[in-house]
């Protein structure tokens, strides 16, 4: 937890730092956000399965740096609560040296601490109602400090307890992100918005980098396969729910 909670400590540190920088343009805004994301996985080699969506949340700190009257660099911290349902087919080698095959159906669970940064473009507002509306699009810079995982072995049902794995994936994450949304002036220095924000792993947070995975040889003959890596990506449409001051 305390690493966790320094982990955060220096993400925001270096978030401030940034907006530091920009408050000569007089368009810094900070506040917080808040909301569901819808988590499900890919795999890029066909090793493994999505077995549906699974809901997780997100929340954080938000900051803007507006460096023309319609665009803004987004920037921040976010805390995303990744959840995630998949399969795939494992094996072991007995004691003639025969393939086993079986079927894990996996589901887990990490934290993911990420600093995104993004272009934000906004429209102008339509009349006297104080909207707005924007598109932003960038990337994400995330960090999972663990992944826990609840499998089941060909329908045999999964445990309740949610056990730690470090070994089969990989701490760092960079996303691809997207999103739209609009924005409600409070008054000049407070604004509500809501956004809905799409994610894409290209570095992910659950690619299995485990040696298990290889071709299995009695000899010089090929007795069963398995892939070299799972290969997953994450996928997310996130919700948020904010406030700007």
């Amino acid at each position: 937890m305390k690493k966790n909670l320094l982990l955060v400590g220096l993400l925001l540190a270096l978030s401030l730092g940034v907006s530091a920088q920009s408050k000569e343009y007089n368009g810094f805004a900070f506040g917080f956000k808040v909301g569901p994301g819808f988590d499900w996985t890919g795999s890029t080699t066909g090793a493994a399965v999505n077995e549906g969506t699974k809901v997780g949340m997100n929340f954080g700190l938000a900051a803007e740096f507006y460096f023309a009257e319609n665009y803004a660099i987004v920037s921040g911290v976010n805390i995303n609560l990744n959840r995630g349902h998949y399969s795939f087919t494992d094996g072991v080698l007995d004691s003639l040296a025969h393939l086993k095959t079986y079927n894990v159906d996996r589901m887990y669970k990490g934290t993911v601490y990420e600093i995104p940064l993004m272009l934000k473009m906004v429209t102008n507002q339509f009349g006297d109602f104080p909207m707005r509306y924007f598109a932003q699009v960038g990337a994400g810079f995330g960090y999972a400090s663990k992944v826990k995982v609840a499998d089941a072995f060909d329908g045999v049902e999964r445990p309740d307890v949610y056990g730690v794995t470090n070994k089969e994936f990989s701490n760092l994450r960079l996303a691809l992100k997207a999103g739209i949304g609009a924005q409600y002036s409070i008054d000049e220095t407070m604004r509500l918005f809501l956004a809905v924000n799409f994610s894409h792993d290209f570095v992910n947070n659950i690619n299995s980098i485990s040696p298990n995975y290889y071709k299995f040889y009695q000899g010089n003959k090929q007795i069963g396969e398995r892939e070299v890596k799972l290969n997953l990506l994450q996928n997310r449409v996130g919700i948020e729910v904010g406030i700007l001051f």
